[in-house]
């Protein structure tokens, strides 16, 4: 039975039972404040002192200056090496850089005293010839965030938003507007942060953040947020690797609701559980961005155990298959985001009709990128969640496999799986 037929249309759903689970009577309000950003004003004030300081030696005649840490890992070049870009600069290059930095410092003040947020993607298409690329508006605003001592939310500056949320949650806007996240049927684009107000809840026990699109968009569709048996819950996809906007959202949700039950379910293979790393502790690259990290997310699956029962998949040549064969659909890598270099991406290939189409093996690729994850995870004091990761990547390792989320299908129905592992302990 596919999840799709286990539940009635959604548009019957609509007419004929009521939001959220158990409620036959008025539900009690479950309303969360999102504490606003109060780091903005802070942000105002050294960006002001840093606009202050350059007028000074203007009305001086001196070199302009302006503080610049470059970010550990970064992959733009000539990086000033004194932690300052001058003007006009010992080089040609130092001279552009002061501009466009100077640039993106005039946009991120506008934008913090209007209160509006600015796109870094719309930065660079209103400073095309200045800027040149896309990726270099992305060290640059996310060097000055680190420079002063904050993240890029604080400058009012955002990525375009990429997270998709779907259950019984209201987002009550700071502009007064309410968005029912029931609506549309699979999934409704997340609003960054800094524009809400205010949470409803409703009944929700847990919160589930999903690799797939594919995935999140057929559970959402088939309303299990609202039927399960686990109870009420919420569906949250950043489609592939998550994004700063969707990490500050489980951020925000997190320390407003604690007690709320987050689980993350991905691929067993080493980009799965980058993925859930990056989710629990931030990016390298990134990891200035204090209220993006999400400790409390718990490991839901997949894991060696739920494929162990499986057959192994017949081999290619030389035993391993194609990496075109490696996943159900490709996953979003930001340069933003990524904790290293851009990696290559997973095809999307046709979807599984049998969960033993899932069970793949390892390719060249995936052992560098486990023998990576495994080489990070022991740099740090070892608790049992990364504990529990490293021996999952020792086992995938031993194994020779890996599997996609749906090697624990049964035949189509994720829901039963999701069921028995979504209930408290």
């Amino acid at each position: 039975m596919s999840l799709r037929s286990r539940f009635p249309s959604p548009g019957a759903l609509e007419q004929n039972t009521p939001l959220y689970r158990n409620s036959a009577a008025p539900r009690q309000s479950s309303i969360t404040v999102i504490s606003s950003n109060q780091l903005q004003a802070e942000a105002v004030a050294r960006i002001e002192a840093i606009l202050e300081s350059v007028l000074d030696a203007i009305h001086n005649r001196t070199d302009l200056v302006i503080p610049y840490r470059s970010i550990r890992s970064s992959s733009v070049s000539e990086k000033p090496e004194d932690g300052f870009v001058r003007f006009p600069g010992r080089t040609a290059q130092e001279a552009k850089r002061f501009e466009a930095l100077f640039r993106i410092i005039e946009l991120s003040h506008e934008a913090l005293i209007s209160g509006h947020l600015i796109t870094k993607r719309n930065i660079y298409y209103q400073n095309v010839d200045l800027f040149k690329s896309q990726s270099v508006v992305d060290e640059m605003v996310d060097t000055l965030a680190y420079t002063l001592g904050l993240g890029r939310g604080d400058l009012n500056i955002v990525a375009a938003a990429k997270g998709l949320i779907s259950g019984p949650i209201d987002l009550i806007m700071r502009g007064g507007e309410t968005i029912r996240c029931t609506q549309p049927a699979d999934g409704l684009l997340l609003p960054m942060i800094q524009t809400i107000e205010k949470v409803d809840l409703y009944e929700a026990e847990w919160l589930l953040v999903i690799e797939k699109e594919a995935t999140f968009r057929t559970l959402a569709a088939g309303r299990y947020h609202s039927m399960s048996a686990a109870g009420t819950g919420i569906l949250i996809t950043a489609k592939g690797f998550p994004d700063l906007a969707t990490r500050r959202f489980l951020y925000a949700l997190q320390s407003a609701r604690p007690e709320l039950r987050m689980y993350a379910l991905v691929d067993f293979d080493p980009h799965g559980i980058a993925i859930l790393r990056t989710y629990r502790y931030g990016s390298k690259r990134l990891d200035h961005e204090i209220e993006s990290k999400v400790p409390s997310l718990r490991w839901l699956g997949i894991r060696s155990g739920d494929v162990l029962a499986r057959d192994r998949p017949e081999s290619g040549q030389d035993g391993q298959l194609p990496d075109s064969q490696s996943s159900q659909e490709s996953v979003s890598f930001s340069q933003e985001e990524s904790e290293g270099p851009r990696p290559y991406k997973r095809v999307r290939t046709q979807e599984a009709r049998d969960p033993d189409d899932s069970v793949l093996y390892l390719t060249e690729n995936d052992r560098k990128k486990a023998i990576d994850l495994m080489t990070d995870i022991c740099q740090y004091e070892l608790d049992n969640y990364a504990l529990e990761q490293l021996q999952e990547l020792q086992r995938m390792l031993m194994l020779g496999i890996k599997a996609e989320i749906q090697a624990v299908d049964d035949f189509g129905n994720l829901a039963k799986w999701l069921d028995k592992r979504l209930k408290p302990a």
